[in-house]
């Protein structure tokens, strides 16, 4: 019988190795996926808004971030593709409706590439693009070769060169209001579940990632859809228009969209799962 509470729980994906989990609800299963630092912690607007809609809600922390486990293997986007794996297979998931966010899209196009979609319904990514880093201006990309090399190699290789990054981003590209200190310290306190030196390696694993293919190859044969944050819509809605047809779009907000506008993404993301 589900709980009417977010429970707190963990599956083993190696020796040591655990991946912790909340989940909510019974029916049709969700999966969401954090990004960078983040826990499953931030969906908490979806676990409850979905959990009462006839969805079991899972959503994840991946490896080296929140509660899972810290280890010095696997900081990088194919190991998480096999947790994720793991995490699926165990919890015996099927007709999968999964959702990233951020470097959570990484996770999930490489569940994919590795496994295909046989036990997937859809796929939402949430605002990044599968190829983080390219020297064409006019592709959809994280930033230019210079700035991510900065980021890598002279800010996130402190504990407080990390903070500072995503008290930033945090107030710059996340969130569009005016957050009070308490807000903004509790999403750094998530965030600094993962330590520095996992972030880098993440961050670096991140940025040379190419996910191009998988990405274009389910816009085509799967129903897939995209959310694009507002400040780089102008650059990002048309990459997705022409190099990866067949996805849905939907433009709001900041990066952090659907935890300051749970309503109105919550709304966009039911009518795509209940279309497909």
């Amino acid at each position: 019988m589900a709980k009417d509470y977010i429970e707190s729980k963990y599956v083993s994906v190696g020796p040591g190795i655990e991946i912790h989990y909340y989940e909510k609800g019974e029916g049709k299963p969700l999966l969401f996926i954090p990004g960078l630092t983040f826990s499953g912690e931030i969906f908490k607007y979806q676990i409850e808004y979905f959990s009462t809609k006839g969805y079991r809600v899972i959503a994840m922390d991946p490896r080296g971030q929140g509660y899972s486990s810290k280890t010095t293997e696997g900081n990088d986007y194919l190991s998480h593709g096999k947790d994720v794996a793991t995490l699926i297979d165990t919890l015996d998931l099927k007709d999968l409706v999964i959702t990233g966010w951020s470097t959570g899209n990484l996770d999930t196009w490489s569940y994919v590439r590795q496994y295909g979609t046989d036990k997937l319904k859809a796929v939402c990514t949430i605002d990044m693009t599968p190829l983080p880093l390219s020297p064409d201006p006019k592709w959809w990309t994280e930033g230019t070769m210079e700035e991510l090399s900065q980021v890598a190699t002279e800010v996130l290789t402190t504990p407080e060169g990390s903070r500072a990054f995503f008290s930033e981003y945090a107030t710059g590209i996340m969130i569009q209001h005016g957050m009070k200190a308490e807000e903004l310290d509790y999403l750094l306190d998530i965030s600094a579940r993962t330590p520095y030196w996992i972030c880098r390696q993440l961050f670096c694993d991140a940025i040379f990632s190419n996910y191009l293919d998988v990405a274009k190859d389910l816009g085509k044969n799967f129903p897939s859809l995209m959310f694009i944050a507002e400040h780089w819509a102008d650059v990002a809605k048309p990459f997705c228009e022409t190099r990866l047809p067949g996805y849905q779009t939907h433009v709001m907000g900041g990066h952090l969209m659907f935890y300051e506008y749970p309503q109105e993404w919550n709304s966009v993301f039911e009518k795509f799962i209940e279309s497909v």
